[in-house]
Order: C-alpha cells, then sequence, then structure tokens
C-alpha cells in the first residue's frame, strides 16, 4: 500500500504493539456497477489484484485507509495500524508548510513535548538546550510561525486529573465502589487497547483530556479566538506513534476540524534533518526562540520536569495533593514491585485511610493489572498507565539504543511546580468548576465492538 508515511515508522520495533487479531479486510477498491451481480478477482504474483469478471483484466487500485477507518475496526490493536497511515508524517507536514495560501493555512503551530527534545538531543549529542533552540529555530525556516512549549497544557492535565480523582474518591468513601480505581487515560495506546479488548473497564478511565489534545483546544479554541480553527495548521512533536491516532479521534475536533492536525515522532525529525540540514545537520541551524502566546499568564519554563515519572508524573501528583489534603506530613515513596522497575506502588496508611496509587507500565503488567480487576482483587485507588515499558521516555517513537541516557538527563531537570491558572481557566472557560471545562478538558471513550467475521465488517 502506497504510503507517505516514513520508512522508520513502517519497520521501527514498536514497544507498545501486542497483536493484530485479524489482517486489514479493505485493501482494494472494487467500484461497484449495477449490472453486476459479483466479481471474480484473481491475485498476481506480486500480491496486486486484478479483476477478471469482464473480457479485459482490470488491476484494483489499492484503498487509502484514514486513522478513523483504524479506529472504527476491532481489527488491531495500538501501532500494528500504523502500516495503514497515510495522513500524519513529516513529510505531510513539510507539504503544508511549503503551501500554506494553497491549504488557506493562517498561522501554522507547532507544540513540543519533553520527552521528544531528550531523546533527540541524545541521539544527535546535543546539550538539550542548545538542541531545543536550533529545532525552534529549524521549524521557523521551514514554515512554522509558532513553537511552542506543552508544559501549559500538562498543567491544566494534572489539575484536571486530581480534581477527578478526588471527586471519585470522595464517592468511593461514601460506599459508591465502583468509583475506584481510577486509571489514567493520557496513554492512547492503553486507551485504544481498552476500548477494543475491555470496553468494561471504560468507566474507570480518566475523562482528562491528554496534554496533547488539551493543547489543541488551547491553541485552535482560546490563543487563536480571532481566526477560524480551519485556518490553523497544529502540528505536535511526540514521543510514540498512538498519538497519531490520538489526535485522529472524533471526539477530538469541531465541525470535521481536528485540535491537532499533525503529529511527528523522533525518528521522523531525525529523518527530516537529514534531508533538509545538510552535511552539517541541526548545529548549523539558526536558533529560534520559543513562543509564549498566552499573554497574562507565567511563563512556563522549558526543559523543566514535574516529579515523578517521564510519563507526566501522574501518580505523583495524585500522590501528593491527597496527602496534603489529609494532612500527612511525610508523603510516601513509589517503590519496586517484585523488583520491577516498570511498577510501582506507594500505601498511604495514615488517619484511618488505606490508599495505594501505582504506576504500571508495558503490556504485560497492564493485562496483569486488567485481570486483577476482573478478579476483583485490585486494590489500588489510582493507576498512571503507560504502554510502553517504563513510559514516555521509552516511547515506541523515541530513537532507540538511549534509554538509559534520556532518564539520566531527565533526571537532571529542574523540577517544577504545577502552576497556578486560575487566571486561564477565567479568561477561557469561566470559571475552574464551569460547565465548560468539563467541555473543553475532559472527553469520553466508546467501545469497539468486536466483530469475528473480519469478511463482515463494513466501511
Amino acid at each position: 500500500m502506497a504510503s507517505r508515511f516514513s520508512g522508520a515508522v513502517q519497520i521501527a520495533n514498536l514497544d507498545d504493539f501486542i497483536t493484530p487479531s485479524q489482517e486489514c479486510i479493505k485493501p482494494v477498491e472494487i467500484k461497484k456497477d449495477k449490472s453486476r451481480t459479483g466479481s471474480k478477482i484473481r491475485i498476481e504474483e506480486d500480491g496486486s489484484y486484478v479483476d477478471v469478471s469482464g473480457g479485459v483484466p482490470e488491476k484494483l487500485a489499492r484503498v487509502d485507509i484514514t486513522l478513523a477507518d483504524c479506529l472504527a475496526c476491532s481489527g488491531c490493536i495500538t501501532t500494528a495500524e500504523t502500516v495503514l497511515i497515510t495522513q500524519q508524517s513529516h513529510e505531510e507536514m513539510l507539504r503544508v508548510f511549503r503551501n500554506k495560501e494553497a491549504e488557506n493555512k493562517q498561522l501554522v503551530v507547532v507544540s513540543l513535548s519533553l520527552q521528544p527534545i531528550l531523546s533527540l538531543a541524545e541521539a544527535l549529542k546535543l546539550p538539550p538546550e542548545i538542541c531545543l533552540d536550533k529545532l525552534c529555530g529549524l521549524l521557523k525556516r521551514l514554515g512554522a510561525d509558532m513553537v511552542v512549549d506543552m508544559g501549559i497544557a500538562e498543567d491544566l492535565a494534572l489539575i484536571e486529573e486530581y480534581k477527578e480523582f478526588s471527586a471519585r474518591y470522595q464517592k468511593f468513601l461514601n460506599g459508591d465502589k465502583n468509583a475506584l480505581p481510577m486509571l489514567a487515560s493520557t496513554c492512547p495506546g492503553w486507551v485504544c487497547y481498552a476500548e477494543k479488548t475491555k470496553g468494561h473497564l471504560l468507566p474507570n478511565l480518566s475523562s482528562c483530556r491528554s496534554p496533547q489534545q488539551i493543547m489543541g483546544r488551547l491553541l485552535k479554541g482560546y490563543v487563536s479566538s480571532q481566526l477560524s480553527p480551519s485556518h490553523i495548521y497544529h502540528v505536535t512533536l511526540m514521543p510514540c506513534y498512538d498519538k497519531k491516532l490520538e489526535a485522529s479521534r472524533s471526539q477530538f475536533s469541531i465541525d470535521d476540524v481536528r485540535d491537532v492536525d499533525c503529529v511527528v515522532t523522533p525518528v521522523e525529525i531525525v529523518a527530516l534533518i537529514k534531508e533538509v540540514c545538510g552535511e552539517g545537520g541541526l548545529p548549523t541551524e539558526d536558533d529560534g526562540d520559543l513562543d509564549w502566546p498566552w499573554d497574562g499568564i507565567e511563563k512556563c519554563q522549558p526543559l523543566t520536569r514535574h516529579d515523578g515519572s517521564g510519563s507526566g508524573g501522574y501518580a505523583q501528583r495524585i500522590l501528593s495533593l491527597t496527602a496534603r489534603d489529609l494532612e500527612i506530613e511525610r508523603v510516601p515513596k513509589f517503590e519496586n514491585v517484585n523488583r520491577k522497575i516498570d511498577m510501582q506502588v506507594s500505601h498511604i496508611s495514615e488517619k484511618d485511610q488505606n490508599l495505594k496509587i501505582a504506576v504500571v507500565t508495558g503490556f504485560r503488567n497492564i493485562q496483569n493489572l486488567v485481570n486483577k480487576m476482573k478478579r476483583g482483587t485490585c486494590d489500588y485507588q489510582y493507576v498512571e498507565i503507560m504502554a510502553c515499558p517504563t513510559g514516555c521516555l521509552n516511547g515506541g517513537a523515541q530513537v532507540k539504543g538511549q534509554l538509559k541516557e534520556v532518564e539520566k538527563v531527565f533526571s537532571e531537570l529542574p523540577v517544577r511546580k504545577v502552576a497556578d491558572l486560575e487566571d486561564l481557566y477565567n479568561r477561557w472557560l469561566g470559571a475552574s468548576d464551569s460547565p465548560k471545562v468539563l467541555q473543553e478538558l475532559h472527553t469520553t471513550f466508546e467501545a469497539v465492538t468486536y466483530n469475528p467475521n473480519p469478511l463482515g465488517i463494513k466501511w
């Protein structure tokens, strides 16, 4: 199937891949003729399909399958679907950059998350600060009008995550045993897996949008209020291929205009640098500055991290604020479970409270967690779940072979507190508890019905 997806995406050894339960069943397009009741197809030695119903054999055209098609199909799990994607790649990004007027895009914005910057810096043997400056310069040279840090969206996600957990925990204490555990939903690989195979768990998923999708709403629903969202082209740089699927969910578009138009990854940026920077590579680019379009809001310091995991620090945030609200002075640390670095638990057992918060990464551990919930033996109240082993620093689209180095650099970054964004809530949403908060910062999930007969799927 012809694809504008980069070769690195198609052949990468993806960490968050489980297995396709069936092959994609729409490889070719047959144009229907009212005068005919059926078609005879011959498969050639090269794998192509030929319609031999008429007098002259006709080679059938292959069909482009969109990300939305993938999400609607129960046949594959997470990044097994990437070989079918034609809409999300650095080549597509460049095409729009070079044809802004023809595409009717008046503002092009690129949002950068932290993990890809660290991966690129290590791959290119550059200090993170220099890598960030050079990358900003490159993106602006290629056509971006603004390059922004995703820190403000990460802060909003952490704020909303704790608000939801606090409300659920109170319901749990009041007798609603179905309110917990609350399962983080920022990882699209895990969400895709849950929707396609574990629909009964969807009520446990946090409704809070991921930072990527919150950034999409910030840019298309608040910052650029003077422009039509369709005139804005928003690109994100993320550590995971499944973020491409997340951006294509119907919940994250309004009037067929997506909050995030294109997602690119570190391995694709490495390929882009080789294509457009010449022999000198990224260091030859001019420095560029990050933009801060949120006037009146305290600027978020780039290349800083939240306390906790390399996947956003959700569990640490829940733990710290819960301990604060319970007036527990000593916050218990997370400890490895059975010496596994990809599963950690912290336990609050003071003041008549018995609260367990966990970090679970990798599908083997996720499946163990799911089995515990099925048996009714899961004693966690909150779980930060990431599909990739050890989390987003080891995302499926990070440059491979340098995880320890990236983790070391991440651990040495300054830790920053979640910003007080009350002014942003008031300006954008009316208040931090207004109905618009649910509309703009939260989402819903839908179970995908499994069809055991691939030929019965209607496209």
